[in-house]
Parts: C-alpha cells; structure tokens; sequence
C-alpha cells in the first residue's frame, strides 16, 4: 500500500493546541517524521510522548514563532537530526482577545500582527531557505476565514489573517521553480475543545441532526486535508486558499 507521507519530514508550529496537535497525529500515523513547535514545554512533551507511545516519530521543541533566531535554530535542529525538510506548517497564531477598534490598543494590534502574521513569514523564510537549497518542498499556512469576510470583533485578527492569504498567494509565485507549494487553510469555527461552549446543538429543535456541512469542522478535518496538500496528488495545486466551514458561516 503506498504511504505517501512515510519518512516526511514535517515541521508543525502551534503544536501543542487544538489544531495542531491533531495535524501532529495524522501526519506521524501516516508514517512522517514531526516536530512540533510551540512555547508550552510541558503541553508539547505530553502531546510527543502520545504520539512516540504509538511507535511514531514526534520531537518536541520549544520555541516562540516571533523570534526569528527561534524560528532558525527550529528549522536547523530538524535539518540536523533528519537530514531535510519536506513540510512546514504554519499553524501558531490566535485571536488572542476580542475588542471593538477604538479600544484596541497599539502594542495590542502589534502583538496580534506578530503572533499571527510575522511569524508565518519569519518561519517561511527559514523553511524556504532550506527547501530551495533541497529543490523542493510543501509550506501549509493556517489562515481563518476571519480573513475573509469582515471581523468587527476582532480585527486585528482578521487583518492578520488576510495578509496570511496574501503571503501565501505571493510566496507562491515566488517559489514556483523551486517547487515548492505554498498553500493556505483557512478554517471558520472549529470544533475544538476550547472552543466547546461556543458550538452549536448537534440537533435540530425537532430532534433530526444538523447536516454535517452545516456543522463546524472537526480539528481532524482540517489535519486531513494538510495530509492531502503534502501528498503527491496535489503536486499541482500551489497559492490557493481552502476554506472549511460550517456552510452557515458564510464568507
């Protein structure tokens, strides 16, 4: 059986959250070998020794996504021990606090930006540098769909969001002879378990289920389609954006 995945090298930053801890798994299930990223320690060793108590790969690495020297020794120290790169997901970021525009203050709206759209280029710069030097490679970029449509509860969010989409599209061009695909997921609502009280009822109010594409998408989802944007049958497919949504979250 083909195991398009087997020994890929993949980097996953944000992985010890919802979203990339779920990634982590799929991908070291699928026979990668994965870091993970992130800046709680405790959270990440927990998540790597799951994964290692299954016979997979996982290293855990502590690093802060806005530090580029972070970003440079976590793409070094995985090129030392495994001798490439071959996936980079961009999945740290958050919305980090909700507020209306004219209570945003500055180091606030800097603090969003540099979590959640300065790290994607810090850490694809650093991927990128390695993945020409290898002729190749796949950059993920988590956006949101907050990105997309207007987001007055969090803008700096949004905002952030959107430059990703945009990063993602322009780094494409940039990198196409190098084949290297850069590619953007762009979630709505996702059922993970912080964001358990904000989901909806599972059922309608006379008792039939909600259509699963009315309901947000699972952490699994979106791990599933980053498999599908590292594997060969989208070798073709580079600067696009996936939403993935409940169809009632509109865009």
């Amino acid at each position: 059986m083909e195991q398009p995945h087997k020994d890929q090298v993949v980097i996953i930053t944000g992985g010890a959250g919802g979203i990339g801890s779920h990634m982590a798994k799929a991908f070291a299930d699928e026979g990668a070998k994965v870091v993970i990223a992130g800046r709680n320690q405790a959270k990440l060793d927990n998540i790597a020794g799951g994964i290692e108590n299954d016979g997979n790969t996982c290293v855990p690495f502590s690093c802060d996504v806005t530090e580029p020297e972070q970003v440079d020794k976590l793409v070094a120290n995985t090129v030392a021990q495994f001798g490439r790169l071959d996936v980079f997901v961009n999945n740290a970021g958050g919305a980090m606090f909700v507020k209306p525009p004219e209570k945003l203050r500055p180091e606030q709206w800097r603090a969003a930006i540099d979590l959640n759209l300065n790290s994607v280029f810090y850490c694809s710069a650093a991927a990128g540098q390695q993945m020409i030097g290898q002729n190749g490679g796949r950059i993920i970029n988590i956006s949101s769909v907050a990105g997309i449509k207007n987001s007055p509860a969090f803008i700096h969010y949004g905002a952030a969001k959107a430059g990703v989409i945009n990063l993602t599209k322009s780094i494409a061009a940039c990198w196409g002879e190098h084949n290297i695909n850069v590619n953007c997921i762009a979630p709505g609502l996702t059922a993970t378990e912080g964001v358990a009280q904000w989901l909806p009822a599972k059922t309608k109010e006379d008792g039939s289920p909600v259509p699963l594409l009315e309901y947000p998408p699972d952490p699994q989802h979106i791990a599933d389609l980053a498999l599908f944007l590292a594997s060969p049958g989208s070798a073709r497919i580079s600067g696009e954006i996936f939403p993935i949504r409940a169809l009632t979250e509109t865009v």
